[in-house]
């Protein structure tokens, strides 16, 4: 019988959670001064059916935001596939898809290419960027939410599956229900049997304005979360 290997994650404490950053001069170009941060690839999917479920939870931001005087920033670190420019355009058009008639009612900035560690670490730590925003059907494990995690900024994510491993105290859950997989993803290894999250988009309206409107409170909050992270899921 073969043993069974399990592969460890975690994050490079030499670089997050540490001053070890570069700046990405691009973020100059973000006029808010306050940014939700999604980090993931925008998969296979139709709309609200892809694995990030990226397009639902930009529309949520519009929904939020759209009718605010005063309203945040969103960005998108994705891509699909690859850094081509195909890709990049295809990127502009699934967001375009996604908001619909509220494209242009509020700020999604995009940043398409491939980032050092030292960049990433600078993307997260950067002054502007508030808080992380997932709506992920299902992770495995991820690692973007734990090194982002170390800022002690707070973190909004689906209430299910690999993440809350490490998202429990100080972490801002949102509430879902289970669904079987969507006939656009489904292949040999997506089963159509299979479920996935999907977040409650309208509980997670109110809370989404309330993070933007009371930072402070809840970003205290989140210290627990950045505490826990730091003792016990670094390499060493």
């Amino acid at each position: 019988q073969k043993p069974v290997e399990v592969i460890f994650a975690a994050y490079d404490e030499t670089i997050f959670g540490t001053d070890t950053v570069k700046t990405i001069t691009d973020l100059n170009n973000i006029k808010e001064d306050f940014a939700f941060l999604f980090v993931g690839h925008w998969l296979r999917g139709d709309f609200g059916e892809d694995r990030k479920n990226v397009g639902m939870m930009i529309k949520a931001f519009a929904m939020a935001f759209k009718n605010e005087k005063k309203k945040p920033a969103l960005i998108l670190k994705t891509s699909s596939a690859t850094f081509s420019v195909r890709d990049r355009e295809f990127i502009f058009n699934k967001i375009k898809e996604s908001l619909g008639e509220d494209y242009g009612k509020v700020p999604v900035y995009v940043l398409h290419g491939d980032l050092t560690p030292e960049e990433m670490n600078g993307l997260y730590e950067h002054p502007k960027v508030k808080a992380m925003l997932n709506f992920t059907k299902g992770e495995g494990f991820g690692l973007p939410l734990l090194q982002f995690a170390l800022t002690g900024k707070p973190i909004l994510v689906s209430n299910w599956s690999g993440h809350l491993d490490f998202l429990k105290d100080g972490a801002i859950l949102l509430d879902g229900e289970m669904k079987n997989i969507h006939p656009s993803v489904a292949d040999q290894f997506l089963l159509k049997e299979a479920q996935w999250f999907n977040v409650n988009v309208s509980k997670a309206l109110p809370i989404i304005r309330d993070v933007f409107k009371n930072y402070d409170e809840y970003k205290s909050k989140s210290q627990s979360l950045a505490k826990n992270v730091r003792q016990n899921f670094s390499l060493s």
